[in-house]
């Protein structure tokens, strides 16, 4: 089978992809969090919360790793969100 005469959309540059943008100069990043945003990422964690709970009451041990991840995963992003600082 032949190749077409339409450009593909990698027949463009050899190279790879390019950045239109310069990486920040501060190694630190600064987001923008609205109060929407933040209660949708605490709708999310109660989700995680009360599907860990619902794992850990059937108590099958073959689930113990799944529940100990749901834990950390569920603390490690309340806590970063906690850290974040208000702009």
């Amino acid at each position: 089978m032949g190749r077409s005469d339409r450009r593909g959309h990698r027949d463009g540059q050899a190279g790879g992809r390019q950045l239109d943008e310069e990486p920040p100069a501060s190694p630190h990043r600064i987001f923008k969090i609205t109060e929407i945003q933040r209660q949708e990422v605490a709708k999310a964690l109660r989700y995680i919360d009360e599907s860990r709970r619902a794992i850990q009451e059937q108590q099958n041990p073959a689930n113990r790793e799944i529940i100990r991840e749901l834990k950390t995963s569920a603390d490690r992003i309340f806590d970063l969100m906690n850290e974040l600082e208000e702009i």
